[in-house]
């Protein structure tokens, strides 16, 4: 049993390292990851460091298993990579813009609690409204 588990699990860090490194490239917004947000505009998406290290607060902050850090760290490069692909596709069409990427932030939510356990969901969802309070209005009112 030990032998399939170590497989198994090597197997599985080599899917992931894979997926990594797809995520990776895909994720890099045009400057490196330096594009910076813009008031009353979208956040800036991170660059690859800038991921690793929200995905280890996360880790920290709600105890996750390396495995779930991992799973986290997948969705999030690919999050993120969706996100700067809808920047472009709707370049000069803020409200086109902003309908897909709540239609892709639900989504992301939705996969990132099927990772989680209910005592960790419920953090999640506290940090996220922390955070949330923490950037201030969004939308038409804000300037």
């Amino acid at each position: 049993m030990s032998k399939h588990r170590n497989s198994r699990n090597a197997l599985f860090g080599a899917l992931v390292t894979g997926l990594l490194f797809a995520a990776t490239a895909s994720a890099q917004p045009p400057g490196g990851g330096q594009r910076q947000g813009r008031e009353g505009g979208p956040p800036a998406i991170p660059d690859s460091a800038g991921i690793v290290e929200m995905v280890g607060e996360l880790a920290s902050e709600l105890s996750l298993t390396t495995e779930q850090e991992t799973i986290l760290t997948v969705l999030h490069f690919e999050h993120f990579g969706d996100a700067e692909a809808l920047r472009v596709q709707y370049q000069g069409d803020r409200e086109g813009h902003r309908e897909a990427m709540q239609t892709l932030r639900e989504d992301f939510q939705e996969r990132v609690a099927t990772v989680l356990s209910d005592e960790q969901k419920a953090r999640y969802e506290e940090l996220m409204e922390e955070r949330a309070s923490r950037r201030g209005p969004r939308g038409r009112g804000r300037r």
